[in-house]
């Protein structure tokens, strides 16, 4: 059995889950079991013979047990008890943005509604009002969904397409007569949603290659074939394109497919402008036809009096202008980030210790890490500053101490409740070097309500690198860095592999064209300490 179909079983199980309400956390263990799976270069069943399955990250014991019983006998009760459970036609309802898999259920339970068609007619003629806590707002929200789905059918996001992409790097890196493979296209501008994946090899004998791609372990089906392209189908149904060049067109290979149209067409007239230069796959060339460029990306932007245009903003937002003047901005690094500002131990949600959470944050550089745990597990309420918090600060003074991991920030994660106050006492609140504020109740207030709530517990913005969340997205960062906000760049981690999707945050950064300094975590502790502190100073708005 190919890991494409175990992957296939995870995210139905956790689709149906999800329909269910069963508990988030629950259902994004199977997600990340997925992504594992998409991962793999080694077959499931593989590693199943050797034992070696546990050993996996993201496979605990109760999913490992069911990929072993969906392998070794081709079904899985879990499932098919589930499958009994839910009509696995609601499954539909649950692509249209913002409509949640309860809120299907209950349009389902009282009009029957399943499918996208149905919902639509039931929204158009007023009979979603008949159904339990739907509004007209909520109603017109629904529509704009379907119509947002129409719009992106087929597209998946981008962290998705970045898994994809490291399984088959992985896979190209190791075959003979390949010199280097990258990512083009959307992928690598990181658009928020793609619809097809580009990858570019270099090899001596790119004509040779054409044939290896189509026989990829990744592949579920061959489009088209030729001597030096493939494009084939995974099995989410993606499109990949490969394509394999010779190592002196590469750089004008990658400028090309990596686009955006809208940016190539701009280079290409600057190019015109300069003396008739042509740019193409394979090189940059003289109006005689002699090649002048063509090996890297910075020799073919050279050749048209321009720097290096990192291929984040290659969208046609004048970045070649910018780049012919040597003005294009010095973009965050993920190296620039000091530390990690949201982050969730065994007090919460959290599968682990603060130190192990420090341990592992100092492992990956960062010098500092902020525990925000929730506040309904420290207990912290009504004004009371329980004894489960005062034990958390010891455990996080102790880890401290004892050296060898990042510096822990004491904090916590605070709702934002109905009327804008915080659900943590103003004691409780001074005592805190970090505080992440969420809206996790009354989601169903108007939106106008919601984001007057947000303002009042506002104090700096976040780019939350989940790949379940991925908000603030990149032209909502945009809006804020030309409003002059600070942002952060955190990971939400609740493990010690989360830590890893700062990539993520990191790259939506990059393509909103923020700097390190417009990024509050690139700061050391003491430089954060004190930009928090003076924000504390501020006076707080209120909301009522």
């Amino acid at each position: 059995m190919r890991n494409a179909e175990v992957a296939a079983m995870l995210n139905r199980v956790a689709d149906l889950l999800e329909i269910k309400g069963e508990n988030f956390f629950k259902i994004r263990a199977y997600r990340e079991a997925v992504r594992q799976l998409d991962n793999l270069t080694t077959e499931v069943e593989e590693l199943i013979h050797e034992g070696k399955l546990k050993d996996v990250p993201g496979i605990g014991p109760a999913i490992e047990q069911k990929i072993t019983e969906f392998v070794t006998s081709g079904q899985l009760e879990f499932l098919a008890r589930l499958e009994a459970e839910i009509p696995p036609a609601l499954l539909e309802l649950t692509r249209v943005p913002g409509l949640g898999p309860r809120t299907a259920r209950d349009i389902y339970d009282a009009l029957g509604v399943l499918s996208l068609e149905e919902l639509e007619a039931a929204a158009r003629s007023h009979r979603l009002l008949k159904v339990r806590g739907i509004k007209a707002k909520t109603a017109e929200n629904i529509l704009k969904g379907l119509a947002q789905l129409k719009r992106t059918e087929g597209r998946i996001y981008f962290p998705e397409a970045w898994i994809l992409a490291d399984s088959f790097l992985a896979t190209l890196r190791s075959l003979p007569g390949v010199l280097r493979a990258e990512i083009a296209g959307s992928v690598r501008r990181v658009r928020e949603t793609v619809r097809d994946l580009d990858l570019l090899v270099v090899s001596d004998e790119p004509e040779a290659m054409g044939g290896e791609f189509a026989h990829l372990p990744q592949v579920n089906e061959v489009i088209s074939q030729a001597s030096s392209t493939a494009t084939i189908r995974v099995r989410s149904g993606m499109q990949v394109d490969l394509r394999a060049v010779k190592p002196e067109s590469f750089g004008a290979a990658w400028q090309v497919f990596t686009g955006s149209p809208a940016h190539n067409a701009q280079l290409q007239a600057r190019a015109e402008g300069l003396g008739k230069l042509t740019i193409t796959a394979t090189g940059v060339f003289n109006a005689d036809g002699t090649r002048i460029a063509g090996a890297t990306e910075e020799e073919v932007f050279e050749a048209v009096g321009c720097a290096w245009i990192p291929p984040e903003l290659r969208e046609g937002w004048g970045e070649i202008e910018l780049a012919a003047k040597g003005a294009v901005p010095t973009l965050v690094q993920q190296r620039d980030l000091r530390g990690d500002l949201h982050t969730h131990s065994n007090w919460s949600d959290g599968r682990n210790e603060i130190a192990v959470m420090a341990r592992a944050a100092r492992e990956r550089g960062y010098a500092y890490l902020a525990m925000t745990d929730h506040t309904q597990s420290l207990q912290i309420a009504q004004g009371l500053t329980p004894e489960r918090f005062r034990q958390r600060v010891g455990e996080i003074a102790a880890v401290n101490a004892g050296g060898g991991a990042a510096r822990v920030l004491n904090g916590a994660e605070v709702d934002i409740l109905p009327d804008g106050s915080l659900d943590l006492p103003d004691d409780c609140l001074a005592s805190l070097d970090i505080v992440v504020a969420s809206v996790h109740t009354a989601l169903d207030q108007p939106r106008a309500v919601i984001t007057e709530r947000v303002l009042a517990a506002l104090r700096s913005l976040e780019i939350n690198s989940s790949p379940w969340r991925l908000d603030l997205n990149d032209s909502w960062a945009r809006r804020a860095r030309e409003a002059g906000a600070i942002l952060a760049i955190d990971t939400d981690a609740h493990y010690p592999a989360e830590f890893d999707s700062v990539r993520y945050g990191c790259a939506i950064a990059r393509r909103a064209g923020l700097s390190p300094d417009r990024i509050l975590n690139t700061r050391d502790a003491d430089g954060l300490l004190a930009h928090c502190q003076a924000k504390a100073a501020r006076p707080v708005a209120n909301f009522r």
